[in-house]
C-alpha cells in the first residue's frame, strides 16, 4: 500500500482509532483497487446500483440532482477520506439517489461489498464506527428534513450560526460560492443574494465577499 493510499484511509472515519499498521494489516486481508478520475468525470449516476465502497484517497467529489427544469442542485461535497454512500450499499433499495462527479482529478479506493462486510465483521472498531457513520446520516437527513421547512432567512441563520461554531469564530468564511449556498438550502441565488442583504441592511452581519462578520445575534 503506498503513502498517499494510507493517508486517505486514515483520514476516513472507518478506520477512526486504528494505527497505520493495523490499517495496512486489515486492508492486506481484502481485496482493493484505485480507480482514477479527471476533473468533470461521472462517477455514477442518479438510479445506479450501489455495489462497492469506495473511498476518496484524494481530491473531491460532488454529489447533485436534476430537477425537472433541468436545474442542477449540488447537494453535498466529499473530500478525503469520504466513504461514499455508506448508508446504501446493503440496503434493499440500494439506488443511488443522486449523481456523483469529480470536482476535481480524484483518486478513489474501491471495495467490494462483501469484503467490506467481511472487514467490519473482523473488527469490532470498524463495525462500530460504520455504525456511527450510519448514525451521523441519519442526524444530518434530519437537519435536511427540518430546514425544508424553514424560510431562506431562517436557513441562511441556521448555516452561520452553525458555521460559527464549527470555525470557533464570528468572523466566517463561507466554503461554499454564492450559486453553491443557493444550491445547498435549495433556493434561487437571487433570494440568497436579497437575504444577505437584508441581513447586511439590518447591522446583524457584515459581507467582504466570502468573509462575513456576525455583528449580531441570529435566530432561528
Amino acid at each position: 500500500m503506498d503513502i498517499d493510499t494510507l493517508q486517505g484511509l486514515r483520514k476516513c472515519p472507518l478506520f477512526k482509532g486504528l494505527n497505520e499498521q493495523e490499517i495496512i494489516s486489515l486492508m492486506h486481508t481484502v481485496r482493493y483497487r484505485a480507480i482514477h478520475y479527471r476533473k468533470g468525470d461521472t462517477h455514477v449516476y442518479a438510479g445506479s446500483v450501489c455495489q462497492y465502497a469506495d473511498i476518496i484517497i484524494s481530491g473531491e467529489m460532488v454529489a447533485y440532482i436534476t430537477g425537472p427544469s433541468g436545474r442542477v442542485i449540488r447537494m453535498a461535497a466529499h473530500q478525503t477520506g469520504k466513504l461514499l454512500a455508506p448508508a446504501f450499499l446493503f440496503a434493499t433499495d440500494n439506488h443511488y439517489p443522486v449523481s456523483i462527479e469529480a470536482s476535481e482529478n480524484t483518486t478513489i479506493l474501491r471495495l467490494t461489498s462483501d469484503d467490506l462486510g467481511k472487514l467490519l465483521n473482523s473488527n469490532q472498531r470498524l463495525m462500530m464506527n460504520y455504525i456511527q457513520l450510519l448514525s451521523d446520516i441519519i442526524a444530518q437527513l434530519t437537519k435536511k428534513v427540518r430546514m425544508l421547512s424553514m424560510s431562506v432567512r431562517e436557513k441562511l441563520s441556521l448555516y452561520l450560526m452553525e458555521q460559527s461554531k464549527l470555525q470557533q469564530t464570528k468572523q466566517i468564511v463561507l466554503p461554499l460560492s454564492r450559486q453553491e449556498l443557493a444550491d445547498h438550502f435549495g433556493i434561487q441565488k437571487y433570494s440568497l443574494l436579497r437575504c444577505l442583504n437584508e441581513l447586511k441592511q439590518e447591522g446583524v452581519i457584515r459581507v467582504e465577499g466570502r468573509h462575513i462578520q456576525l455583528l449580531s445575534r441570529l435566530t432561528v
